[in-house]
């Protein structure tokens, strides 16, 4: 089973399928086919989409105020905005690194063309799309962990 942390229960339906008062979680980034990070997946059980589709690229979603797309949250706006950038950073990353593995994607004769097909230059983006990817968990899990704390001290005093 997949790692999954949980970004936040939404706060009212859009059009993209994510549906009020149910939880959407991110699963954590993994190694795939031995080439690539497979990441930014979010869903429930009623939705598997990406983070890019979700809420980056998706024009019919204009919401970016954390507190207007989830009713509970424990990522704050600061940490929203910065997901946000890393996660832009991290799908640009990834598609250099396709670059970089196998160029073509419409037909390999454009190696008769041209060939920059470079390993270590894969290598390199794929190693800071890591270290991006690790940053992104880092953020959500720091929120996870702030809130539990929160809660602990909350039960604490009573």
């Amino acid at each position: 089973m997949d790692e999954t942390i949980k970004l936040g229960t939404v706060g009212k339906r859009y059009a993209n399928d994510m549906i009020a008062g149910l939880t959407l979680e991110l699963t954590k980034h993994s190694w795939d086919c031995g080439w690539y990070w497979g990441f930014g997946y979010v869903g429930n059980r009623n939705l598997h989409t990406h983070f890019k589709e979700c809420f980056l690229d998706n024009t019919s979603f204009t919401d970016t105020e954390v507190g207007m797309i989830f009713d509970e949250t424990n990522i704050n706006q600061e940490e929203w905005w910065i997901l946000r950038d890393l996660f832009v950073s991290a799908y640009a990353l990834k598609e250099a690194a396709a670059i970089y593995h196998y160029q073509g994607h419409q037909t390999y004769k454009v190696f008769d063309v041209l060939d920059i097909r470079n390993k270590r230059t894969e290598a390199k983006l794929n190693k800071d799309l890591k270290t991006v990817l690790d940053k992104i968990w880092d953020i959500c899990q720091g929120a996870d962990t702030r809130s539990e704390i929160v809660k602990q001290l909350v039960k604490d005093t009573k």
